[in-house]
């Protein structure tokens, strides 16, 4: 499990962020690649079908498919020799992989022309077929088009249709799950990559997505043990997903103005460790870790944060460090805040949220002085948000999950703020 899967129970997201405005003059932190398509819809505001609470399920499946058996690879201790270069090659195994699950998106703003989301990915386990939380993350996009996940109807319904040097823009009718819907594919092809997005032209959003690519060739062990290398074919990569539910949720805190704190902070700083157990070995292991929190950019109900986050390792050897961006809007569940008149009328056992698809459900787990805590229980795993009653801020996230025969949990509590 990297780094990244560790501390993914604050919000964290890797992205390549460049700034471009929304329609209202916003700074919009992840803009759409799709925008150099359909670059009218950074002006579009969101669909209709999008608002503060919507929740879409996409179902999607990767793949590697490799082209050769074995490579060579640089090694100095390898059996292979370059007569040319003196260099020195192992053999290496190729491997294939592939895995599927759902990608749950979260809308946790809307408005001024950019929207907030929030993802969790819920891979399947084919030994158990149960679904197992796997990692998190949060953006800030145009309204009209975030990430791929929708264009605004408006703008599709102006595309003219191509068909000509590997770019296909058509108008078809396409089913998914069993429903077919009026649609458009946006398609491009050449000899070592195929990519293909079909939206819905009536909501805008993306109903199924499937890509190839080719990797590059890969030197190939001498045939028999001897004489000169060959050339094999590099690995194919496939991807491939489709739409599996759209659902408006019911956030009780939604409505309700964000806290005056969240425009004025400049640093999070949370503290705690990472607890390993395995008990058929009788063993334990606690590591430190600390997540600090800046902001990079906020609006009227959204903020965008990078974190730097740093899980010390066994002595002598160097910290795993990584730093992500994150995300949280006022809709968010299980985000940077909560406010304070919202958290006094939560209850306990109160239901947030189902997911029946996942096997999911979140509550309010305490609703105790001082504090409130969400909690999202899962087949593998349980997270725990906890809010502070006068603030509303997030003061302690923790999350257990089951992998194999070990137990890890990750607890961070709120240490710092400036």
């Amino acid at each position: 499990m990297t780094l990244q899967h560790k501390l993914i129970s604050i919000g964290l997201f890797c992205t390549v962020s460049v700034l471009a405005m929304s329609a209202h003059g916003v700074e919009v932190p992840d803009p759409s690649m799709m925008l150099t398509v359909v670059p009218a819809a950074a002006q579009a505001g969101a669909p209709p079908c999008i608002k503060p609470g919507t929740r879409l399920t996409y179902f999607g499946m990767a793949a590697s498919i490799p082209g050769s058996y074995k490579q060579l690879v640089q090694d100095e201790n390898g059996h292979w020799v370059d007569k040319n270069t003196g260099q020195r090659y192992g053999e290496q195994d190729i491997p294939s992989a592939s895995g599927g699950g759902y990608n749950v998106i979260q809308v946790g703003y809307v408005g001024e022309g950019i929207v907030q989301l929030s993802t969790k990915l819920y891979t399947l386990d084919t030994s158990t077929n149960r679904y197992m939380f796997s990692m998190s993350g949060g953006m800030v996009g145009h309204a009209g088009c975030a990430a791929d996940y929708w264009i605004h109807p408006s703008v599709l319904g102006q595309m003219q249709e191509i068909n000509a040097q590997g770019i296909r823009i058509l108008r078809m009718p396409y089913t998914v799950a069993g429903k077919t819907y009026k649609a458009i594919r946006l398609q491009t092809e050449d000899a070592t990559s195929y990519n293909a997005r079909v939206y819905d032209l009536e909501t805008g959003l993306l109903i199924y997505h499937g890509s190839r690519v080719q990797g590059a060739p890969v030197y190939t062990p001498p045939i028999g043990g001897s004489g000169t290398a060959g050339v094999g074919q590099g690995s194919t990569q496939l991807v491939t997903g489709w739409i599996a539910e759209i659902k408006d949720l019911d956030v009780p805190w939604k409505e309700a103005p964000p806290p005056q704190w969240l425009g004025q902070f400049r640093q999070l700083t949370y503290t705690g460790a990472q607890t390993t157990v395995v008990s058929a070995a009788w063993s334990r292991l606690d590591r430190p870790m600390t997540a600090t929190l800046v902001p990079k950019a906020r609006g009227r109900g959204w903020v965008r944060f990078t974190n730097n986050a740093v899980i010390q390792s066994i002595q002598g050897m160097p910290p795993e460090q990584a730093q992500s961006e994150g995300a949280s809007g006022c809709a968010s569940i299980g985000g940077l805040w909560i406010p304070p008149q919202t958290l006094a009328n939560l209850r306990t056992q109160q239901v947030i949220e189902r997911h029946d698809l996942v096997g999911t459900t979140t509550i309010v787990s305490n609703a105790g002085p001082g504090i409130v805590t969400l909690t999202e229980t899962g087949p593998t795993h349980r997270m725990d948000w906890t809010y502070d009653t006068s603030t509303g801020m997030l003061s302690g996230v923790t999350l257990t999950q089951q992998i194999g025969l070990a137990q890890i949990t990750h607890t961070l509590r709120l240490s710092g703020q400036q």
